[in-house]
């Protein structure tokens, strides 16, 4: 409740926690089952709502998969939760990673193709604004150091200087022309006065654009700016009246070197110099005007690096590192693996296809199961930054594929290059379901490893325990002590008796191996059933198979208990359909071969009944049925199926719906409140018919008493609650007493 400070005049609302919280009625019916299935993950344990879930997780019908038969019947019976744990032969079941079933596996290559050279390519674009004697020094394959060196001049013209320096005093408006690099040709017109070299050569410079004029010994020289053969200087064009003052009209005068302008280098003056400077080299200039140098052999062996001691490395974007060649060889890309170990990889195939999008970076692929297509994944890619990598998109644990995980082996080339080659592939190999030397303990398993029975320590939901068609008394033993010991009562195992027994062979069985009167958590069921053939591909032609019947008798549990009450009731008999078995078309031929179906004969069912085996039987004109519904214990508190069940119902509800009061103050308060949490419960649960009395004074009773709980239990911190239940009794058999009616004659007597 809230706390509201009352401080000015107000109306205040509060709401309180009820005096009797309710105790939620847990589900009664969650059944574990372990045992062989065709795939799955091993020793972890699966809860399945449907037997869709249960073949998408681990697999359908075949002749070792114990498990999916019981959970076809399971859910076609009426169950709704199951939880699933795969085993396998361990060679040591304290350790789960001794399974000894194996994932098959393949390795998808890449197409391969042509050898590649060595190369390396800048990441500057040209042209490359360079100097004179730039270089760079280049090994080619283990080979010495060779050096392309980049050379230019600028053109250098002297002006005529025959009449020598000083001239006479220039008047001004002389002039004469001068086209630099080829370009418009600019006039020189003199000022006045002009007599020296130096005159001149200022008088050049103040004018002159794209070069430069400066005095050198006795003449004047006129430079252009650029370096390299497109340099000129030319002043043969326009006026010549100055040129010819000076003494002549020279002719136009080039640089030198072996680019056309050591500023700007382009892509084409790379490839020529370097190729005439490096043997063994070529160079490729690209679309985006970077360059590659590369070498002019194929193959891995062959090698390619631009050394440090280079100086047009850095500017033109040039690693230092040593650069490899490529083998025509097709590369390991992916390898295919089961999802989970098992030899249903044998069957699986995958096609790689190209990308529907029409991308030549992505891939189809599609996953086949004996020539059936079952998962196809389109436009995947081998790149890890792609939403759609291969790997992102198979392994993602809820999403991707039901019957394949894939490992990227980082093949080298572009994201097109390191696709599998296109084509059907497979299947698996080397996958194996563990099954060679499988014994006893590898069902019952080890707590320290959680194998086995133990892999389900964590479900504390489990109210029902299988192992289908395991009827070996070490099994059914191990089964009585994990649900009466290991889970303290929690739970009720179901054991299918040993295929093939007579009635005799059956009393001898539960005599023999010491499980009459061993458990009351323990029921056991005979004989084998049939049921129509699920799956002719696997069992062949015949339309019914034979098999264990504890998966449909736990789905018959679950149905039941989805009524009111049902949870109380035996699953037995037809009254209401309790225990009418759905799917059933028979029971294993006898294997006397002299009754075929003794069961059908009640001297048969009076022979095993007392032995605590309930039989499945059917009587003229009804269905067949569960004909019983004893534990194996007849000196338990509760030694028949519903009163036994119906306990584990309300002790664990109870147990559940308890846990509010622990840590709290154990005092008598608290003590009352736990009577009366338990006596709304108890008295919901008598309203649906969970005891011989509707009246809650004969149904159950509820101690909380000071005797049960002394101060010396309050102090050790031990709050005491005794429950008596009346449960109901099976009506197991019904007698008729028939006599002869003397009503009449007493009567006449008696007058």
């Amino acid at each position: 409740m809230a706390s509201t400070q009352l401080l000015a005049s107000k109306v205040v609302i509060l709401e309180e926690e009820p005096q009797i919280p309710a105790i939620v009625a847990l589900p009664s019916a969650v059944t574990l089952a372990v045992g062989i299935t065709e795939r799955g993950p091993i020793a972890d344990p699966v809860l399945l709502t449907s037997f869709e879930e249960y073949v998408k997780t681990f697999g359908g019908f075949t002749l070792d998969a114990e498990v999916a038969l019981a959970a076809h019947g399971y859910f076609y019976n009426g169950g709704s939760f199951l939880w699933v744990a795969r085993t396998c032969h361990f060679t040591d079941v304290t350790d789960p990673t001794t399974a000894e079933a194996v994932a098959g596996t393949l390795m998808l290559d890449t197409l391969g193709g042509a050898d590649s050279p060595g190369q390396v390519t800048s990441t500057l674009a040209s042209p490359y604004n360079l100097v004179p004697t730039d270089d760079l020094v280049v090994e080619i394959t283990g080979g010495g150091h060779l050096t392309a060196t980049f050379s230019a001049t600028a053109a250098q013209a002297p002006l005529p200087g025959a009449a020598g320096y000083p001239i006479a005093a220039l008047a001004g408006g002389e002039n004469f022309t001068i086209a630099i690099d080829g370009g418009t040709p600019q006039v020189i017109t003199a000022v006045g006065g002009e007599t020296t070299a130096l005159d001149i050569a200022n008088l050049v410079n103040s004018q002159l654009n794209g070069g430069k004029a400066y005095v050198s010994g006795p003449t004047v020289l006129v430079e252009s700016d650029i370096l390299g053969l497109a340099s000129i200087v030319d002043f043969a064009a326009g006026a010549p009246d100055l040129l010819v003052l000076l003494g002549g009209v020279p002719g136009p005068v080039a640089g030198t070197g072996n680019v056309q302008n050591i500023a700007s280098v382009t892509g084409a003056e790379v490839k020529t110099i370097v190729e005439l400077a490096v043997a063994g080299c070529t160079v490729t200039v690209n679309g985006d005007g970077t360059v590659t140098l590369a070498t002019t052999l194929l193959g891995a062996t062959e090698t390619i690096g631009v050394k440090v001691a280079s100086t047009a490395d850095t500017k033109m974007g040039i690693d230092n590192a040593l650069h490899t060649g490529g083998t025509a060889a097709p590369q390991n890309t992916l390898k295919v693996d089961g999802k989970t170990a098992g030899a249903y990889s044998d069957n699986v195939r995958v096609i790689i296809e190209d990308a529907t999008n029409g991308d030549a970076d992505y891939f189809n692929l599609t996953v086949t199961v004996s020539g059936v297509i079952k998962e196809v994944w389109p436009n995947v890619t081998m790149d890890t930054a792609d939403a759609w990598y291969i790997e992102t998109i198979l392994n993602n644990l809820n999403l991707g594929s039901d019957l394949i995980s894939v490992v990227d082996q980082s093949a080298t080339g572009t994201t097109s290059e390191r696709k599998p080659v296109a084509g059907t592939f497979g299947p698996l190999t080397a996958g194996d379901d563990g099954l060679v030397g499988i014994v006893a303990t590898d069902y019952i398993g080890s707590s320290a490893g959680g194998t086995g029975l133990y892999a389900f320590d964590l479900v504390t939901s489990g109210r029902i325990l299988i192992v289908p068609a395991q009827a070996v008394a070490t099994v059914h033993l191990a089964m009585m002590d994990y649900a009466e010991g290991w889970r303290n009562g929690s739970m009720i195992a179901v054991l299918d008796c040993p295929q093939s027994q007579t009635a005799q062979q059956m009393v001898s069985y539960v005599q023999l191996n010491g499980l009459l009167e061993y458990s009351e958590f323990g029921v056991l069921y005979w004989p084998w059933i049939k049921v129509v053939n699920p799956s002719t591909a696997i069992f062949g032609d015949d339309d019914k198979i034979t098999v264990a019947p504890s998966g449909w008798i736990a789905g018959k549990y679950a149905s039941n208990d989805q009524r009111l009450g049902g949870v109380y009731e035996s699953p037995a008999g037809i009254g209401e359909g309790f225990g009418v078995i759905r799917g059933m078309v028979g029971v294993e031929d006898d294997p006397t071969g002299r009754e075929r179906h003794s069961v059908l004969d009640e001297r048969v069912r009076d022979l095993v009944y007392p032995y605590r085996i309930n039989p499945i039987t059917k009587l003229e004109s009804t269905p067949w049925h569960i004909d019983g519904g004893r534990t194996l214990k007849s000196t338990g508190n509760f030694p028949n199926v519903g009163e036994r069940r119906g306990v584990i119902f309300i002790e664990q509800s109870l147990k559940q719906g308890l846990i509010i009061l622990k840590h709290r103050f154990n005092n008598r308060a608290n003590r009352q409140r736990a009577k009366r949490i338990i006596t709304a419960f108890l008295i919901r649960e008598m309203n649906k018919g969970a005891f011989r009395s509707t009246n809650p004074d004969t149904a159950f009773y509820v101690d909380a008493s000071d005797q049960l709980n002394p101060p010396a239990q309050e102090f050790a911190g031990i709050m005491t609650i005794r429950i008596g239940l009346a449960t109901n009794k099976p009506g197991e058999f019904i007698v008729i007493i028939v006599t002869q009616d003397t009503r009449a004659l007493a009567e006449s007597l008696a007058a």
